[in-house]
């Protein structure tokens, strides 16, 4: 039955997306005028995905890593254009995907606001009341009127999310989001995103932790390889999503001796070895990622690598991933591990061979151990006073 114009906020239909594999730059192809980079294969990240999100609930999407998930947000975001498909959009969209995506850290916290609220059409006299509640939101007191740069990992996030936040917008598209700051203001991000809801707005959460799902939505979807698996209420979605099937070993493997936990010492240069067992000759490649659990929050990537190359003949490897100067403060972190066939010429996938993570029930533990320090990592910078008449 075909609803009425309007009943919903957001809807894509038979909605996909594809990218192509660019491979190394040649040269020689730029000098005879061609495209600089050879064409590779085609992957296919979303397909025939169909979506209506009704005015006033918020859907969840639930999925594992490499999933489509935030592919999927940042086409129903406008940030890419769909390959297949078409999107419908009834409202404002507020993202919460990239936050500080207007930011400069030379600006003040209260020049940020500014700026964003005036790119919303936030102006004249109705500006400084929305910048003081800004300001009592993030709780960051006199640094709100001093340069960003100047401000730890997580009095940045405050700023960010209370500025995203502050303006009520009628769409909101969540991307992993609510992990921001201490506990204490993790609550706070919670509140606010329930009172948005209770005002009418609409929106998409996308994550791998059901918690979130359970906290928001009333509706949810799984999506596997790129395509929905469920589509109904949360709670089904939730059972349906803790059912998925922990990919088998196929031509390779992390063998019974892989350990169960690392330790490494924060702030020091640290590698991660991991044993593979490559069973039958075949690209094999590999990647990790280390998330935190917030309690009551849930679970927030910290570090993501790349796919990283292993072999291609049958043999042992010792895979090995090495983090100069690790950043991140000491505690109990998942340290979660994969192995996948390299995507051949024409494929659009890559093929799961092995893991441990902790959304299987397999997962590892990271120890860090080290000097405690206020913020969850730690950056490397230098820097050094000049007479301000060089600068």
């Amino acid at each position: 039955m075909k609803q009425p114009l309007h009943s919903f906020a957001l809807r894509c239909v038979n909605l996909g997306k594809r990218f192509a594999v660019q491979r190394e730059q040649r040269v020689w192809r730029i000098l005879l005028g061609m495209d600089g980079r050879e064409k590779g294969p085609v992957i296919e990240a979303l397909r025939d995905i169909s979506l209506t999100v009704p005015r006033g609930e918020i859907v969840g999407i639930l999925g594992r890593n490499g999933a489509g998930k935030s592919t999927l947000l940042r086409l129903l975001g406008q940030v890419y254009t769909p390959t297949t498909g078409h999107i419908e959009i009834n409202g404002q969209i507020g993202g919460l995907f990239e936050l500080g995506g207007m930011g400069n850290p030379n600006l003040t916290g209260r020049e940020y606001a500014t700026r964003y609220l005036r790119f919303m059409g936030v102006a004249g006299d109705s500006l400084p009341p929305v910048l003081e509640e800004i300001a009592d939101f993030s709780e960051l007191g006199d640094a709100f009127d001093q340069r960003i740069r100047t401000y730890s990992s997580g009095m940045a996030a405050r700023l960010y999310f209370a500025v995203a936040t502050a303006y009520q917008h009628e769409i909101y598209l969540i991307d992993e989001l609510l992990s921001v700051g201490d506990e204490h203001f993790q609550t706070k991000c919670w509140r606010r995103m329930r009172e948005r809801l209770l005002r009418g707005a609409s929106g998409v959460l996308v994550t791998h932790d059901w918690t979130a799902v359970v906290k928001l939505c009333e509706q949810a979807c799984v999506i596997e390889e790129g395509r929905f698996s469920f589509v109904g209420s949360s709670d089904s979605a939730v059972v349906n999503y803790l059912k998925l099937p922990i990919p088998k070993a196929g031509t390779a493997r992390f063998p019974e001796s892989t350990p169960a936990e690392f330790v490494l010492q924060s702030g020091k240069d640290s590698c991660i070895r991991l044993p593979v067992e490559i069973l039958a000759d075949t690209a094999v490649d590999c990647a990790i990622s280390i998330e935190m659990l917030r309690v009551g929050i849930g679970w927030e990537i910290v570090i993501l690598s790349e796919y990283h190359p292993i072999g291609d003949t049958a043999g042992s490897y010792s895979a090995n991933f090495r983090i100069a100067a690790l950043p991140l403060a000491p505690g109990k972190y998942s340290l979660n591990i994969f192995l996948t066939r390299r995507p051949l010429d024409g494929e659009r996938q890559r093929v799961g061979l092995d893991c441990r993570s902790w959304t299987y029930g397999n997962g590892l533990t990271l120890r860090v151990e080290g000097n405690p320090f206020p913020a969850a990592v730690r950056l490397p910078f230098a820097s050094r006073s000049i007479p301000a008449e060089v600068a």
